[in-house]
């Protein structure tokens, strides 16, 4: 599972799992991570992690929060991202990322000479099907250049999705899904976070015990798939999801 190394003055105090939906960090003691300093506020940041992706939002906090030195709103956290909050510095760490670590190893070794061996000639005997190419006749350059190569088609590009706010004081406007991350709700009732993946935007619920509703029924999964002309109610409010 992916976590956080808190370091303090380059002194490293502590490790934090995120083991967890949604994790608060702030000087207030209901906080999950706990930062006792003036210079950070009750609730500074959250950090949302759905599958093995992990999302960090500032929480409206007076000395903001910065990433790699740079200041942040939303932030989609990267292996080893340097998260500061206060004099506090907390490391992302991904999930399995020491698997991808060891990868250059084999390299080095492959360019120290030994081959691997599915690299190497002549380990397999023939099997039949190149025995038979072996036997054909070979190709006239002619024939060669006549030949074309499979060009990859690329995939088409994710629609922009949107979201029509059917009633409330905002009835009628449309909010625009451009960002990989939107927040919607009630802090301390209801809250869910819509992500901007490759494939598609996915709901979920960070807080709050009452579900949104999606057609008309209680969201019951981790992550929902928003499909076009989705219908939504968030704390009250109706929304009709579309695919622009």
């Amino acid at each position: 599972m992916s976590k956080l190394v808190c370091t303090l003055d380059d002194r490293v105090i502590n490790e934090y799992p995120l083991n967890k939906e949604r994790i608060s960090i702030g000087r207030r003691q209901n906080n999950d991570i706990v930062i006792d300093n003036l210079a950070v506020s009750g609730l500074h940041a959250v950090i949302v992690t759905i599958g093995k992706d992990s999302f960090l939002e500032d929480a409206n906090s007076t000395n903001g929060t910065f990433v790699n030195l740079k200041p942040v709103r939303k932030h989609v956290l990267n292996q080893d991202d340097v998260i500061e909050i206060g004099r506090h510095q907390f490391k992302y760490i991904k999930e399995h990322s020491s698997a991808v670590a060891t990868a250059p190893a084999a390299t080095k070794e492959e360019h120290a000479g030994s081959t691997p061996l599915d690299k190497s000639p002549h380990t397999q005997p023939p099997s039949l099907k190149s025995l038979i190419q072996m036997s054909r006749p070979m190709k006239s350059e002619e024939e060669m250049l006549s030949e074309t190569t499979p060009v990859a088609i690329p995939a088409a590009p994710l629609p922009i999705g949107k979201l029509h706010i059917l009633n409330g004081s905002n009835s009628g406007k449309t909010l625009t899904l451009n960002k990989t991350l939107t927040t919607l709700g009630k802090p301390g009732a209801q809250v869910i976070v819509i992500t901007k993946r490759t494939n598609g935007y996915f709901l979920s619920q960070v807080e709050g015990e009452e579900q949104p509703s999606i057609n008309g029924n209680p969201l019951h999964t981790l992550s929902y798939g928003l499909k076009n002309k989705d219908m939504l109610e968030i704390s009250g409010i109706k929304m009709e999801f579309t695919f622009a």
